[in-house]
């Protein structure tokens, strides 16, 4: 055996006999393939297992074992026949086989019971049947074939676990059952990752390298490991390339954080006891320790880019083998906040985990990137007051176009929140949450953002309030990241555009100021935001069928040029006929639309929303630009979210400014009144009268752009 020891074998037997919930728990998740029969199909027919989503909900199937043609949504009750349906059941079923593979030989180790071998033997012996012959297939966007299955990345999971099992049952196989195991599916498995790797910068190829370097370091085959380890886009290619200068992997969402860090560290759990194990690289303990500065409130995980729900869920295990080996404070802190919440009888605590973990205290601080930098600010504050201000680089497939989003909580609510996405088979993956329209920042022309990198300008604290800067400007050079990407944004709306976006943090709210200029008279400017709970009606709103003669009545289009105007009456026109913001994607999901001038002292408009006890108020500039409010699907998609947007029009020299005071409370309103004093430009003070009429001053000055760092993505 490669990946245990002996000494290692005794005390994981050692700690299942004092651990045996632990043991119970890996029993019943093995349970269905160890005493089910043997579904193992005889062509390559399984699917990408993400199509397993109800089209109408977006909410994943309900799985049955026992049932390949009828599928349920828990949510609507819908029972989807066919496919993509049927394929990817079979998907879910290879998954599961290869997983309860790997299950039941751990069981064996820890037990031995045979039963347990002779089970995942047999399913093994019947794949090493038909594999060879599995037809090539699979068109899954970004991805490609697989045999087993319809995807490489899904291949390679597949046999990495199947070899994983290999190892652990080998003692009890003949030399025959090896043999047909062995040149069956795993050395044509690798061969076949191998033939279908890509020259990319990406997790799948972490995975598919992570696959082949299993098999290689199983079988003695040198040729797989210098190839997958040490060749161009290898491993250790991947780890020193991939990961940026704040430490995060580079498509930016923790759910590929943590992906990426599954494999890299599968591979050094199996490469461990030989020479080609890195698991003392810097960059391992960098990528686990940046988690503990983003900790939302409540010990959770932010949603970054293409991150969905569940996601993330077990990402927090990986830290038993990291800790084991790598040690550290921040380490240690997850590990026990983790513990505070459940028992610690998880498999990777018995397998990989120390014996005994010691209190850590450490106080959850703000953070940010160094000034110049691309990546992200936190901010914390009392009343779980959080926010997450995104001012980094382009991730490649799983990047959402929302340079300069935020997001944020207070009160235990996620007022703010970053939507993240769900399955990448549903339709609203991308006819909604990965569009730059349903991010808290600024869309133009209802289109996605073009790449780009954005840079913090400033971070300072004056007078107990911190203040935040970043810029994107897309008339830089920018080079695209070594990874495949298909186009699914507008370049020519964002080609000659610079946004700037200002934040200034105080004890119980916060002013956002939002500037962009280089926008064509004839695109929208939309600043974006949704918060949670009920919109609280208070002032002149209308359908859009009335929206014409109400902004005509407050001269919104003598203000505007005739390009605009013609613009303006184009988008009122779609709103009418399609009852949505636009037909456009992710527009053509938000409903309920009103246009209107909210109520306020002059210069302001003032908007609540209420969660539960939780209410939010939002003071906004008025400088002339229109507001909707809305309906989308919040996540999932059966709820809903309130949005909040303002529009105006591209001026060809000027600036256009949008801000806000947002506050959030329990009770009774803090804040009497808030007034705007800032130029063309977006500098000036924004005055905040609290009740009792103490005033607060937020002062946003010029700020001069430091030019980013020479390692990253850039235009040439």
């Amino acid at each position: 055996m490669i990946q245990f020891n002996k000494e290692e074998v005794a005390k994981i037997q050692e700690r299942s006999k004092r651990q045996p919930k632990a043991v119970q728990r890996l029993r019943q998740q093995a349970a269905e393939g160890f005493q089910g029969e043997i579904l193992v199909p005889k062509k390559g027919i399984g699917n990408w297992s993400l199509y397993y989503y109800c089209p109408d909900c977006s909410v994943r199937l309900q799985f049955q074992r026992q049932d390949a043609k009828r599928h349920r949504c828990p949510s609507c009750g819908r029972v989807l026949t066919g496919e993509p349906y049927d394929g990817a059941w079979w998907g879910l079923v290879n998954a599961g086989n290869s997983e309860s593979c790997f299950q039941m030989g751990l069981l064996y180790v820890m037990t031995e019971e045979m039963a347990y071998a002779r089970k995942a033997i047999a399913i093994m012996l019947e794949y090493s049947r038909y594999y060879k012959d599995y037809e090539v297939h699979g068109d899954i966007p970004y991805n490609g074939p697989g045999k087993a299955n319809a995807q490489t990345l899904d291949e390679a999971n597949f046999l990495r676990s199947l070899a994983m099992a290999y190892d652990l049952l080998s003692s009890a196989m003949s030399k025959e059952e090896r043999e047909r195991i062995r040149d069956g599916i795993l050395l044509p498995g690798a061969e076949f990752l191998i033939a279908h790797r890509h020259r990319q910068l990406h997790n799948h190829e972490v995975i598919i390298n992570s696959a082949i370097a299993v098999i290689g370091l199983l079988f003695e085959k040198e040729a797989y490991i210098q190839l997958a380890v040490y060749g161009e886009y290898g491993i250790l290619y991947q780890l020193e390339h991939a990961v940026l200068p704040n430490h995060m992997w580079f498509e930016g969402a923790f759910g590929y954080h943590f992906y990426a860090l599954t494999s890299f560290f599968a591979y050094e759990k199996f490469a461990l006891h030989t020479p080609h194990s890195h698991i003392q690289h810097p960059h391992y303990k960098a990528m686990m320790d940046l988690l503990f500065f983003y900790l939302e409130p409540g010990f959770r995980i932010p949603m970054l880019n293409d991150t969905n729900y569940g996601h993330t869920n077990s990402s927090l295990y990986l830290y038993e083998f990291a800790y084991r080996e790598l040690g550290g404070e921040k380490l240690l802190y997850v590990l026990d906040r983790l513990y505070e919440e459940e028992e610690r009888d998880n498999l990777e605590a018995l397998i990989y985990g120390v014996d005994e973990l010691k209190p850590c205290e450490l106080p959850l601080q703000n953070y940010h990137t160094e000034v110049g930098s691309f990546g992200h600010s936190v901010l914390r504050g009392e009343n779980g007051r959080y926010l997450l201000f995104k001012h980094d680089s382009y991730g490649g497939e799983h990047d959402h176009y929302d340079r300069l989003d935020i997001s944020y909580l207070a009160y235990g609510k996620r007022i703010s929140p970053d939507l993240g996405t769900t399955g990448y088979g549903a339709k609203m993956h991308y006819d909604y949450y990965k569009n730059t329209g349903t991010h808290n920042t600024v869309t133009i022309g209802g289109e996605n953002q073009a790449p780009a990198n954005a840079y913090l300008t400033r971070y300072e604290e004056k007078n107990g309030v911190i203040y935040v800067d970043a810029e994107v400007d897309w008339r830089k050079p920018y080079e695209m990241p070594d990874s495949f990407t298909i186009v699914q944004w507008k370049e020519e709306n964002y080609r000659n555009v610079h946004m700037k976006r200002r934040i200034a943090w105080a004890k119980d709210c916060f002013a956002d100021v939002f500037v962009v200029e280089g926008v064509e008279p004839t695109r929208s400017v939309d600043w974006v935001m949704h918060f949670s709970g009920q919109a609280l009606k208070d002032g002149e709103e209308v359908l859009p069928a009335q929206a014409k003669q109400l902004l005509e009545k407050n001269g919104f289009f003598e203000k505007l040029p005739e390009e605009s105007r013609q613009v303006a009456e184009r988008e009122l026109e779609d709103m009418e006929e399609s009852g949505f913001l636009s037909s456009k994607k992710p527009y053509c999901h938000i409903h309920d639309i009103y246009i209107g001038k909210a109520s306020g002292t002059s210069g302001q408009c003032v908007f609540s929303y209420k969660d539960g006890e939780v209410i939010t108020d939002v003071y906004s500039m008025a400088k002339g630009q229109w507001y909707f409010s809305g309906m989308g699907a919040d996540n999932p998609s059966i709820s809903e979210i309130p949005y909040l947007i303002e529009r105006n029009y591209g001026k060809r020299d000027e600036k256009l400014v949008y801000a806000h005071v947002i506050a959030s409370r329990e009770g009774k309103k803090q804040i009497q009144s808030v007034r705007f004093a800032l130029d063309a430009e977006g500098e000036g003070q924004i005055v905040v009268t609290k009740e009792g009429g103490k005033e607060e001053i937020l002062s946003f000055a010029s700020t001069i752009f430091l030019d980013g760092p020479s390692h990253g993505c850039y235009r040439k």
